[in-house]
């Protein structure tokens, strides 16, 4: 039996906490969670294109979810403020941030948010 959407990013946040709290040198439980999380990810956009869009309470429940989820994901990120006022600092958290955004998803999160932009719009 396929998971419902709901089950499938309830895992997918399990997931994230698991590799939040791994150890930097525990590789293969980190490839086997990574492995799992595409897998998952890829059966949600599934799970979102398959299901009726259409209903304008469905896309907006859908827009609180996944701005919850971007927001979560931004709360995550450091700031160059944290790790020092120098330019080079700066530049670091930039990069660690754009390398969490890119593990997480969130460039496929904004992109289906401006996507339910569109069909509310319409």
């Amino acid at each position: 039996m396929e998971p419902t959407l709901d089950q499938v990013r309830h895992e997918l946040a399990e997931i994230h906490e698991e590799l939040l709290g791994l150890p930097q040198d525990d590789f293969d439980r980190r490839a086997t969670l990574r492995d799992r999380q595409n897998h998952l990810r890829q059966l949600s956009h599934s799970l979102v294109d398959q299901a009726d869009l259409h209903d304008a309470e469905h896309l907006k429940a859908a827009y609180d979810r996944l701005a919850q989820v971007r927001d979560r994901m931004l709360d995550e990120q450091i700031s160059g403020a944290s790790v020092g006022d120098d330019a080079v600092w700066g530049e670091i958290a930039l990069s660690v941030n754009r390398a969490i955004d890119a593990g997480n998803g969130l460039d496929e999160v904004e992109a289906r948010l401006q996507e339910i932009l569109s069909q509310l719009r319409d």
